[in-house]
């Protein structure tokens, strides 16, 4: 997770904490996409306007996705 968190947020490259995708119950360390606090949990974010949020940068498998490539 601190790799993950090290490339900084997805959205603005600040500095980023880690966002976990849970599917059906399912928290996995794995399973993580970094978002700054703004991003994470603020006024508009992934937890407190998923809809709007996924709207404009997309859902949390797509952002995954550039997670796992930005490792690679």
């Amino acid at each position: 997770m601190g790799k993950v968190a090290a490339l900084g947020c997805l959205v603005c490259d600040s500095p980023a904490n880690v966002h976990h995708i849970r599917t059906e119950r399912i928290k996995s360390d794995f399973l993580v996409v970094p978002l700054c606090r703004e991003h994470h949990q603020g006024d508009f974010s992934i937890h407190n306007s998923k809809e709007q949020f996924t709207n404009i940068y997309g859902s949390e498998l797509h952002l995954l996705a550039e997670t796992l490539e930005r490792l690679a």
